[in-house]
């Protein structure tokens, strides 16, 4: 009887045994079957984008946004080739593996839209605004009194200085209107029927003077153009300075700000067709200051370059350029470089020194020699310059100038099925996630959200906050390289009111489609 009631014992146990695995398998067939129809439920949003050195931070877009939003997912795509909007297009056409919302420069959202590439921005995510983000950046994704786009990074221009040498100068400026108002004093003195003594102490003139105890660099960097022109007739420049002020004269976008404010292509959202004046008063105006600077600080545009134009800037050989956002970083890698190789070479000037001392004892070199081949030495050591930033100056008291800007926005492609998932994630990464931009991709952000702490990022975003976009009008897409031709052209010394006319007159030719002539030079308020 105990066997029996064992065999049954043991039977049982392999029962239950085998009933738990069963049921165990049977519970994960339930989780995968579940997991797979979370999958399939999730939406999946494709994002486009050209530029490889933002695949981290879309990625990680990518990852914070479905964190928030775990009923979507974002898979990055980078699309390379030439015809970048081209291949969206047959992709989309040919509904395969297009992008959902993809990357693409404010210029060319008319274009997109037409193609039915872009759409306007679902009423459900309303953050192209005031709130976020400045009148630029709107007026960059604005279409037709729609908003296609949300405006991701940008790039502008802005006044790159030598802080070293106008720190240098503005203590020379202290020294020196310390002895003006001495001088003024003593004459004050002096005309009042007062004795000065050999020795005696000068107090401050009884007259309104200038506090020269109170000047820093602040005070004195250009707020025109002019004041950059009687900077240079005042300044005192040290070895090794070539000249005051230069930058890439043969790239429109560092010279734009020159006509800016009043060359009109587009108006502010540079869409509007009807609403283009480029052959005005204030433009000859502006462009014949510009052709006067050629006289006063004669920079070659068949050898000018953006690049050339840094180097020697950085090397101290002028005090004043104009630079995009890459500066930022180009300026801190080179100070660091500067700052290792001034270490290095006061090491080589030790030794030099070690070497001329010892020939000096010996008598194998004089006084004259020693002084002559230490100060050689001491010239080679190189120097580690501080700068700084500022907005683009004024170019008179009465022509105001303004900078051209270009904005990357994240469109949302007419063609996706998933409208309102796209949209939300194109306002997330503009907005929110926006202050992880620079870290990652050395852009700046165009958004507030972003809540830059740096100055210079903050000076950036200023200038940017001001300046025009780029213009979107398909007719006039050629714009850029007629106006580079004609800034060239100016700049050389050709006439400024012929060239500007004949540009206006070629673009307004190819808006209207009829041969159009200029009769009168339009007078702008």
């Amino acid at each position: 009887m105990k066997f029996r009631y064992k065999l049954i014992a043991v039977v049982l146990i392999v029962i239950i045994i085998i009933g738990v695995y069963h049921i165990g398998k049977y519970n994960n067939r339930l989780a995968e079957e579940a997991a797979e129809q979370s999958f399939f439920q999730t939406e999946t949003v494709y994002l486009g984008y050209s530029d490889e050195s933002f695949t981290d931070f879309f990625t990680g877009a990518a990852v914070a946004f479905h964190e928030e939003n775990p009923d979507i997912r974002v898979i990055p795509q980078l699309i390379e080739g030439d015809d970048y909007l081209e291949a969206i297009n047959d992709a989309s056409v040919k509904g395969e593996d297009f992008p959902d919302v993809y990357v693409i420069t404010n210029d060319s959202i008319e274009k997109a839209y037409l193609a039915g590439l872009a759409s306007e921005n679902n009423a459900q995510t309303p953050v192209v605004n005031d709130a976020h983000f400045p009148k630029a950046a709107i007026e960059a994704v604005s279409y037709q009194n729609k908003l296609v786009g949300y405006p991701l990074f940008f790039e502008t221009s802005v006044l790159v200085y030598n802080k070293t040498y106008l720190d240098e100068w503005v203590e020379k400026m202290k020294v020196e209107g310390k002895k003006q108002e001495e001088q003024l004093t003593r004459e004050q003195i002096e005309a009042e029927g007062g004795v000065i003594e050999e020795g005696d102490f000068v107090g401050e003139a009884e007259t309104e003077s200038f506090d020269y105890d109170t000047l820093t660099v602040e005070d004195i960097i250009p707020e025109t153009f002019e004041d950059i022109k009687n900077f240079a007739d005042e300044y005192d420049a040290p070895e090794g300075v070539e000249g005051v002020f230069k930058w890439d004269v043969s790239d429109v976008f560092y010279n734009y700000f020159f006509a800016g404010n009043y060359m009109i292509v587009g108006g502010e959202a540079g869409d509007d067709v009807n609403n283009i004046d480029i052959y005005n008063e204030n433009t000859i105006k502006c462009m014949n200051v510009y052709q006067n600077l050629n006289q006063f600080f004669s920079i070659d545009a068949e050898t000018s370059s953006y690049d050339s134009m840094l180097e020697n800037f950085f090397e101290g050989k002028f005090l004043f350029t104009i630079a995009t956002s890459d500066v930022i970083e180009k300026t801190k890698a080179h100070v660091e470089e500067s700052k290792i190789r001034h270490q290095d070479d006061l090491v080589k000037l030790e030794e030099k020194k070690a070497e001329l001392d010892k020939l000096l004892a010996e008598e194998e070199i004089d006084q004259k020699k020693y002084d002559e081949r230490l100060e050689k030495a001491q010239s080679e050591i190189t120097p580690v310059f501080e700068f700084g930033y500022a907005r683009i100056p004024e170019l008179t008291s009465e022509l105001e100038s303004r900078s051209l800007s270009v904005t990357d926005v994240l469109v949302v492609n007419g063609y996706s099925q998933h409208n309102l998932a796209a949209n939300k994630f194109a306002a997330f990464v503009t907005t929110k996630y926006s202050q992880n931009l620079y870290s990652k991709t050395g852009k700046i952000a165009s958004s507030f959200d972003a809540a830059y702490t740096d100055d210079v990022l903050a000076l950036f975003q200023e200038e940017y906050a001001g300046s025009i976009p780029l213009p979107k009008l398909v007719e006039a897409s050629n714009f850029w390289v007629q106006l580079e031709i004609t800034f060239t052209k100016i700049w050389t010394g050709e006439d400024a009111d012929k060239w500007l006319r004949d540009l206006s007159e070629q673009i307004m030719t190819q808006v209207t489609g009829e041969d159009y002539k200029e009769d009168k030079i339009k007078v702008q308020p």
